[in-house]
């Protein structure tokens, strides 16, 4: 197995919660980890923090060559994302393009990137994060962000295809129901996810960000080598 040491990973949305415990496993596990968000992320060990706003995907390509040349990059997590709870009948065109420029479009072109240094190395593990939503449809109206977490499991199995011959792996996860600020922010209350729970994810509790951060680490991972163009679902059996 290669040594960590010598590689890097570029995580976006880095700031907070899952995107922060992503950054903090992998430098616990040895790789300098470029911990991107547009809110600068506070820095720790093994983290160095860059500020980059995913939906300029010139800045994003630009953030992610740099940090290539300062320590070779093998792992690229998209992370960054968006959710809010909107009816169809009251959705804009500004906030659906929004939502699809950080959940698809950012997704996009940092694999766009990531493949442009990586490939000539002939190794890479890029992982996105999905969500269940891409399988069922979520219990608020969120169709649009569903649509974009959709679009994220169907573009991991497509990429994966095509960089293959390359050397590099494509695969996603697919978190449940994690306790985030973002699922605070949709949850009408406490009693509301206490009542998700109980009747909805056999496990019987809430996902934590590490839950999240250790299968990213396991296929960004040499343990994963022969894994690519898969959605991993970490739910707590919620889809079962």
């Amino acid at each position: 197995m290669n040594d960590p040491t010598d590689r890097a990973a570029f995580v976006t949305g880095a700031a907070r919660g899952i995107g922060r415990a992503v950054a903090l496993r992998l430098a616990a596990e040895g790789r300098t980890v470029f911990a991107a968000d547009r809110d600068l992320p506070e820095p720790a060990p093994g983290v160095r923090p860059v500020a980059v706003d995913v939906t300029d995907c010139e800045a994003l390509g630009a953030a992610i060559a740099e940090a290539d040349d300062a320590v070779p990059l093998d792992v690229l997590v998209n992370n960054a994302g968006i959710g809010f709870a909107e009816p169809l009948a009251t959705m804009t065109p500004e906030r659906f393009d929004l939502l699809m420029a950080v959940n698809v479009r950012a997704v996009y072109f940092g694999i766009q990137a990531a493949a442009a240094v990586m490939a000539p190395r002939g190794r890479g593990s890029i992982v996105n994060l999905a969500s269940t939503s891409a399988f069922a449809a979520s219990g608020s109206p969120m169709t649009a962000y569903d649509t974009s977490k959709g679009a994220v499991r169907m573009m991991t199995t497509t990429v994966a295809r095509e960089l293959a011959p390359a050397g590099l792996r494509v695969n996603a996860v697919a978190p449940g129901t994690i306790d985030t600020d973002l699922t605070r922010s949709i949850a009408a209350d406490q009693a509301a996810l206490d009542e998700l729970v109980a009747r909805r994810i056999p496990l019987g509790r809430l996902g934590v960000p590490s839950d999240i951060a250790a299968a990213v680490a396991w296929l960004a991972s040499d343990e994963a080598a022969y894994v690519t163009g898969q959605t991993l679902v970490v739910d707590g059996g919620r889809l079962t």
